[in-house]
């Protein structure tokens, strides 16, 4: 799968083309380009294509418009996917890397830029890097900024990874750098060798009965079997469920990584748990 590098919008670059602003992001406040307006119709170029549309023909918009829209055939497209869940991209602030929600529930902060909490989660990496959960891959290109040599990133649902392939946010996804695997991280982890990573960024949804085999012990025991001695994991830890329920995530998860053998350094809250192999 390629990133598609055509132009995208949210409600604030919308709300600039109906204003007939000069200059417009087609990124997502990356980059800046210059449009022409003639009559009813917009025209620039970006990435080295000329690009035109009506400007009737701009999504509706309103203060609480989070969607994003990639303009495809001449028409604006929300990234959205329908199918045996609703999958989509949102922004939920000007500047900040786009939210991906699944069935109405965000994977990633909304009070926060994403982009900001995921250099706080990625505090030291090296070398040959494996995630369990690519998403949009914002840790994975955390990690290559960090210093990581090479990256192995595993995503179970190509749906998510569609929407990452227009997310301008997400582009450093495909490059020579980063392999991504489409399939079940449980079952490809089966298949590599041991000792063959130097860091493991685990990033799982939040706990569920649909999610409960990315945190069981068995696949710590697979995490433990292809780290290098000392080498390090950081394992995302949501909240959910903290507040409302009395939960402690954070617990099971360091009792389970102990008895497989790891060293639990530093549970940061919020983050996750940082460890690393004996």
């Amino acid at each position: 799968m390629a990133h598609f590098a055509v132009p995208v919008v949210s409600r604030w670059q919308i709300e600039e083309l109906r204003n007939r602003s000069e200059e417009v992001s087609f990124d997502l406040e990356i980059t800046k380009t210059r449009v022409v307006y003639s009559g009813g119709v917009a025209r620039f170029v970006y990435n080295g294509v000329e690009y035109k549309f009506d400007l009737e023909e701009l999504p509706g918009v309103d203060e609480e418009s989070c969607e994003v829209y990639a303009l495809i055939g001449g028409q604006w497209r929300e990234l959205s996917i329908a199918a045996e869940r609703f999958y989509k991209l949102c922004v939920f602030k000007r500047g900040w890397a786009p939210t991906l929600m699944i069935d109405g529930v965000t994977m990633h902060s909304v009070l926060e830029n994403p982009l900001v909490v995921t250099a706080r989660k990625i505090e030291r990496v090296w070398g040959r890097v494996f995630e369990c959960c690519t998403g949009l891959g914002y840790t994975a290109i955390e990690a290559l900024r960090r210093g990581a040599r090479q990256v192995v990133t595993v995503e179970v649902d190509p749906h998510v990874l569609l929407l990452a392939s227009f997310n301008p946010y997400s582009r450093g996804l495909w490059t020579p750098a980063v392999d991504i695997v489409v399939g079940d991280c449980y079952s490809f982890i089966n298949s590599l060798r041991d000792s063959s990573f130097d860091y493991i960024i685990h990033d799982p949804p939040r706990l569920s009965h649909a999610t409960q085999r990315l945190y069981s012990e068995a696949l710590y025991r697979e995490f433990y079997r292809i780290l290098k001695r000392g080498g390090g994991v950081f394992h995302y830890v949501s909240q959910s469920g903290a507040k409302y329920r009395g939960l402690n995530p954070y617990r099971g998860v360091a009792e389970r990584l102990r008895r497989v053998g790891f060293v639990v350094e530093k549970v940061k809250v919020g983050y996750g748990i940082y460890g690393r192999r004996r």
